[in-house]
């Protein structure tokens, strides 16, 4: 059973970041910022961190990934519609900002089942908040990103964004048939039962 572990990361928007671990091995999702609680955590831990991956390609989920890519030496992995994000500011919204351009060439999600490193690994396409938004799942865990939060969802008036499109992923959401924990990229953790009983936007469509 995976062991996840959360931290707020990021100077201007903080959003959570994901260490997912298991047998010494892990992976870090989203990581919005340099993160040294990060780093001190794998290194108490002793963890091999295994890859870097985005649920999507904002900056404030991707600021820090070229310094893990550095540090450990690991690949970045990215859905292949959000790609192009991480080498233009003006579409990962950091360029009113600290104009991001991440270095790292990242190798992209597969669709499906795939192995990241030691871990068996599910992309499903969730496009809405941004093209390439995905739902990333490791056993019982989805980490969604923000496509879906406790109580609310992600918004779609951005570039890259679609509300039509949201809405055909809020109606998926709704016919998975597995209880996942729910790690929203900003926000509490949550589970898919709940937000479908109680979430007004899984409600209504």
């Amino acid at each position: 059973m995976v062991k996840v572990e959360t931290f707020e990361l990021g100077l201007l928007i903080q959003a959570n970041c994901y260490v997912v671990s298991n047998n010494g091995h892990a992976l870090i999702i989203d990581p919005g910022s340099k993160g040294r609680s990060v780093q001190k955590y794998v290194e108490e831990e002793q963890l091999k961190i295994d890859a870097i991956v985005l649920t999507h390609g904002h900056f404030d989920h991707c600021a820090g990934a070229d310094y893990f890519v550095k540090l450990y030496q690991c690949p970045l992995y990215i859905h292949p519609d959000d790609a192009r994000m991480l080498q233009d500011p003006d579409l990962n919204f950091s360029a009113d900002f600290a104009p991001l351009i991440v270095a790292a060439k990242p190798q992209l999600l597969k669709r499906g089942k795939q192995m990241i490193g030691d871990f068996s690994v599910e992309v499903i396409d969730a496009p809405g908040h941004s093209e390439g938004s995905c739902l990333i799942l490791i056993e019982d865990c989805m980490f969604c990103g923000d496509v879906l939060f406790q109580g609310s969802i992600g918004r779609t008036d951005l570039m890259g964004g679609s509300n039509t499109k949201m809405v055909q992923t809020l109606r998926m959401l709704k016919q998975m048939e597995t209880d996942y924990k729910v790690y929203p990229g900003h926000g509490p953790a949550t589970t898919l039962d709940e937000e479908i009983q109680y979430n007004y936007y899984l409600q209504s469509v």
